[in-house]
């Protein structure tokens, strides 16, 4: 590897490379890691200096914050005796030639999975869906119906009993109970192997150890028993292959899992898997076993490393792989023979099933998987297994508008983005899991796996919002609206008065995917404090789930699991011009988890000043300085006030931006620039001054300027007219 700062990379990399190249990875610090081979790791990546060194333990780490996000462009490699050149993205950028899949003559002892028997059962297929309120229960299988068959027969919902129902099935180990867990080595390269010896660990300490006297031969496998009596706590389990024979490579020789961890299940054709030994993939070996259990291991580092003040610990929860299961062919058939048991109940937490095409199916022929796809991470993967967790799409907070409710300045749909949306369950890779993620985990980490999303049923006993204004005090006596997507409102029946706030019957028909409604489904005035209770709205089917989550009556009304119901937005009406934000039921949840399960307030700060603010700018306008579009002039007037008086007089002036057409709180104004009295226009360089939040949607701009008062008492926020040209019909 060869290690060259930015501004001399082309020259010295068209006139040097050889023809066998690896990859390049920018630095922020402008140093670019030239001939190496890079794997992504979400927070991380690991960088082997050479070909002869994929595959071992001799790499460096580089953690993600140190790379740069694109590289520079105007680079020249000659490759294969052909110049090249290279635009600025990607970071890192993979060119591994041929050299990459020349097949060593060698071994290549894997431990591809540890499995655990006997095996605790899970809940997927068996968590059931009434269709027109989304209530959960458990049940489709007989040793579940024979007990909902008790607790109806007893007067009893099956809704609320989910303990009872589940209460024959073996959903966790007893302390002295015998565990066998089973190795499975797989020989991965491509000349038989010598003998080895192993050993076990637990806790990474040796617990037995053995000598293993055959050779294994190409794609063939051994397996090795070792027993454990169950112990109360977090305990790992290893297995280490101990050999000095020359591999391909050695970071596959050992193996840990949490035996706390939840087991998945890897379904594949024996195909796909033969055609995934014919190249080497990013984890730097040729097999489809190692490159996927790879992305168990990612979970896991992204599990132990999402840190949030819910979860100061990260996620305790853990995966594992517990299974491979090879197949003939891949049809539902197989599928269920394999996951499902006779007493139909699958003895797993999730997994996942590489599909066949038809063609597959019928001539057994595989291609080689695409060179890109198996030369870099494969980030759906975890997102997808996340789903076998009981993690839901956040993007489903994700909100383009609709017709019914536009910005009044420029008819724009009034649009969201998920608050947090860089994570996983929002996005793929290389993101952390999120802090609702890590709460549920944290919360679940015992239980098994078949519910989705039911944590959107965890709501406070009590719910307010507190309007604030541009100074953060309770903006008193003003009407607040509240429209929830997923519902439309029944006008045909009556009204409800909750301690003096209104809420509507919704149209329950079992569509969830409705835009934002058209009228409000809460109407109500804020105290004198600035506080507005959210009326507990009820449900259709009350439900408590295994996870221990209840969903009762609640501001959200018949919340769904999956989210559809948990966006809504609050509209402040306030001359000169309402005010509009978002609230998203996550964040509700994650009140239960951190200690306000009995009472929480969500603060919303509008752009409204105080009684005692200094009298508004007049005349706020803006436009840009050229067609460029990089700057943008802001000019104002000074207002008219009282004379000599100390709350009217401004003693200054704050410039203010906003970008795009999401709510208040999704994208607040910014502060850009403050200045004295005098001060009349400002010329906002509209590069340097843009926050790095979320932009989505549009690019619309806006601009708006405040008057500032003794004390930094703040008026309101006056917004500017746009001056510049209207674009031509």
């Amino acid at each position: 590897m060869k290690t060259l700062h930015l501004l001399v990379v082309a020259l010295i990399v068209a006139t040097a490379a050889p023809a066998a190249f690896g990859d390049m990875l920018q630095l922020k610090d402008g140093t670019m890691l030239v001939d190496c081979y890079v794997r992504d790791e979400g927070i991380r990546f690991t960088v082997w200096d050479s070909l002869d060194k994929v595959g071992t333990p001799d790499y460096r780490i580089i953690p993600r914050s140190q790379v740069a996000h694109h590289r520079g462009s105007g680079l020249s490699l000659r490759i294969g005796g052909e110049e090249k050149r290279f635009g600025p993205d990607p970071n890192p950028l993979v060119l591994r030639g041929p050299e990459w899949d020349a097949k060593p003559a060698l071994p290549d002892l894997s431990v591809t999975f540890i499995e655990m028997n006997p095996k605790l059962a899970g809940l997927h297929g068996r968590v059931q869906y009434e269709g027109q309120t989304n209530a959960p229960w458990i049940g489709g299988a007989p040793v579940l119906d024979e007990r909902i068959a008790e607790l109806e027969a007893d007067g009893k919902s099956k809704f609320l009993n989910p303990e009872y129902i589940v209460q024959d099935l073996k959903l966790k180990y007893e302390p002295g109970e015998e565990i066998t867990f089973t190795a499975h080595v797989k020989n991965l390269g491509f000349a038989k192997s010598e003998p080895f010896d192993y050993r076990w660990l637990v806790d990474d300490q040796e617990v037995d150890h053995g000598s293993y006297k055959k050779a294994i031969n190409e794609m063939d496998e051994a397996t090795f028993e070792f027993k454990w009596a169950w112990q109360e706590g977090k305990h790992t389990i290893g297995f280490e292959i101990v050999t000095d024979q020359p591999e391909i490579a050695t970071i596959n020789n050992k193996a840990t899992d949490a035996m706390w961890g939840w087991g998945y299940f890897f379904l594949v054709d024996k195909g796909r898997v033969e055609s995934w030994h014919r190249n080497r993939t990013a984890y730097g070996t040729f097999s489809w076993e190692d490159f996927y259990r790879w992305h168990v291991d990612i979970m896991n580092l992204l599990f132990e490393n999402s840190f949030y003040p819910c979860a100061p610990q990260g996620i305790i929860a853990r995966v594992r792989l517990d299974r491979i299961i090879y197949v003939d062919d891949v049809t539902p058939v197989t599928i269920h023979t394999a996951t499902v048991a006779d007493d139909s109940i699958s003895y797993h937490q999730g997994g996942w099933v590489w599909g066949n095409s038809d063609d597959e199916n019928k001539t057994g022929v595989f291609a080689d998987p695409d060179r890109t796809w198996r030369n870099q991470t494969e980030w759906s993967l975890p997102h997808e297994l996340g789903h076998q967790l009981g993690l839901v799409d956040y993007y489903f907070l994700d909100y383009g508008g609709s017709e019914d409710h536009v910005w009044p300045d420029n008819g724009e749909k009034i649009c969201h983005f998920q608050n947090h949306p860089n994570v996983m369950m929002h996005w793929h890779g290389p993101h952390l899991w999120s802090d609702v993620t890590a709460m549920y985990l944290n919360q679940t980490w015992d239980k098994p796996r078949g519910h989705f999303g039911d944590h959107y049923f965890a709501m406070p006993d009590e719910c307010f919002l507190q309007i604030l204004d541009v100074n953060g005090r309770g903006l008193p006596n003003t009407r607040v609206e509240i429209f929830q997507r997923g519902e439309e409102v029944d006008n045909s029946k009556p009204a409800h008065n909750d301690q003096g706030v209104t809420w509507y019957e919704v149209i329950e028909d079992g569509d969830f995917g409705k835009p934002l409604s058209k009228n409000p489904v809460i109407v109500g005035n804020t105290d004198k404090d600035g506080v507005l209770r959210l009326p507990n709205r009820p449900v259709l089917v009350e439900v408590k789930t295994l996870n221990g989550y209840h969903r009762k009556a609640n501001p959200w009304g018949n919340i769904n699991v999956v989210g559809g119901r948990g966006l809504m937005l609050v509209k402040v009406v306030r001359s000169p011009q309402p005010a509009y934000f978002f609230i998203e039921a996550i964040d509700f949840n994650m009140a239960c988890y951190t200690g306000h399960s009995d009472k929480y307030t969500i603060t919303l700060k509008t752009p409204y000043g105080s009684p005692d603010s200094p009298r508004p700018p007049a005349g706020v306008r803006w436009e840009y300085t050229d067609n460029t579009k990089k700057y943008a002039r802001v000019t104002w007037g000074a207002p008219g006030y009282r004379e000599q008086h100390p709350y009217e007089r401004p003693v200054g002036y704050r410039v203010y931006r906003r970008f795009g057409p999401m709510g208040l709180n999704d994208r607040p104004w910014e502060p850009v620039a403050t200045f004295g009295p005098d001060a009349r226009e400002f010329i906002v360089d509209l590069d340097k001054t843009y926050v790095q939040d979320v932009g989505w949607f549009t690019g619309t701009q806006r601009f708006a300027v405040s008057s500032l008062g003794l004390l930094s008492v703040e008026s309101e926020l006056v917004q500017a007219q746009d001056q510049n040209p209207k674009p031509q019909q």
